[in-house]
């Protein structure tokens, strides 16, 4: 899916995406490995530094990885990969703004129903 944000930057959301997937199998990278350098990851997949960084916050976002300043990051176990504040606050927000969007969309379509509505002869008469 994506969050919008993602949308707009998709390096990171590839960046992240391939790391996720490396993580998911448990090959490569298994419960308390640690992830390569933001450096590393940037030469690796060809992004900024800055862009390697965003990816890895991703993933900390969604409890995949925990970063640990001045010493790495490193993959989560599965029990322990609850979602974190700031991605189950994204979530709300998507999904609130999606609420939204359809709120206002029925109402728009109320209204052009009754317009329609309005538009017809009365019953019985035609």
């Amino acid at each position: 899916m994506g969050t919008p944000n993602e949308r707009q930057h998709p390096s990171r959301r590839a960046v992240a995406d391939a790391l996720r997937g490396q993580i998911g199998d448990g090959a490569k990278y298994p419960p308390g490995a640690r992830l390569p350098s933001y450096r590393q990851l940037a030469a690796q997949h060809g992004v900024a530094v800055n862009t390697a960084m965003a990816a890895v916050q991703a993933l900390a976002d969604e409890g995949l990885v925990t970063i640990r300043p001045s010493n790495g990051s490193f993959v989560r176990d599965a029990t322990e990969r609850a979602p974190t504040l700031p991605a189950r606050r994204r979530d709300l927000t998507v999904l609130r703004d999606r609420l939204s969007r359809a709120k206002r969309d029925v109402a728009e379509a109320e209204k052009a129903i009754a317009v329609m509505l309005e538009e017809l002869p009365p019953e019985g008469k035609r």
